[in-house]
């Protein structure tokens, strides 16, 4: 049976389905300074909480609510997690989830979160998120709006993980996100959006000489015979990059 967890992220309110299960304080005890509780779920997780006064009923039900969110990821398998409370009192917490497995398209993800997956709630839930690709290390931030969404921005950290080097400030993010949006309204961008794979060409473009402007990059998806034109070159590159 399926029950719906309302969470509110980022001024949008959405619905994520998650398994019913109910979480549970256990083995509560004291540690120098910290209070170390084991938060055991109703199907056999655990998840050990670090805090320095223990946890309110209130607490354990917003932590269980997260985590029934995070292992409802479509693909991911696991038993273990943590989570340490703010120190200031606010409620929030950051939480680590350590998937066995994570099954995408036939692919096995759980390889590249050595140290698991990250996520903190503050009024929201987040992903903070570092992996590792090859000799990469990129990070994927965001807001936890919907699995799908999360899913998206792990494969293209795989699949191009060095722009996700260049920039880990979710809010620096936003704000060129809005500003495109801003010249798609004003008809300096495309009306109909960019399909995956322009982007994917022109990030590759992009990724391929350093410094290289939009209409260098136009130019040279022209000679390789690539259907494009400035106006999807301009929107990737401010979208991704904030430059033109």
């Amino acid at each position: 049976m399926c029950k719906k967890i309302a969470v509110c992220l980022l001024f949008v309110c959405v619905e994520l389905n998650a398994q019913e299960r109910i979480w549970e304080k256990r083995n509560e005890r004291k540690d120098d300074a910290e209070t170390i509780v084991e938060l055991t779920s109703s199907d056999g997780l655990v998840c050990r909480v670090v805090s320095t006064n223990g946890l309110t009923d209130s607490e354990v039900q917003v932590i269980g609510n997260s985590l029934n969110a995070v292992w409802a990821i479509p693909g991911m398998r696991g038993i273990e997690a943590s989570a340490r409370m703010d120190e200031k009192g606010s409620g929030g917490f950051r939480l680590v989830v350590y998937p066995v497995s994570f099954m995408n398209s036939d692919e096995e993800l759980s390889g590249y979160f050595p140290s698991g997956m990250a996520f903190y709630f503050h009024t929201s839930l987040f992903y903070d998120i570092s992996m590792k690709v090859g000799d990469f290390m990129p990070k994927v931030t965001g807001a936890f709006v919907s699995p799908e969404g999360l899913i998206k921005h792990v494969s293209a950290a795989i699949l191009m993980p060095e722009m996700y080097m260049f920039d880990q400030s979710l809010f620096g993010r936003i704000d060129r996100l809005e500003k495109a949006l801003i010249a798609a309204l004003a008809k300096s961008a495309p009306k109909a959006g960019v399909s995956s794979e322009t982007t994917l060409a022109i990030l590759n473009e992009y990724n391929a000489i350093p410094n290289q402007n939009s209409e260098m990059i136009f130019v040279a998806l022209k000679k390789k015979g690539f259907k494009t034109n400035i106006k999807e070159v301009r929107a990737v590159l401010w979208t991704y990059f904030g430059a033109f």
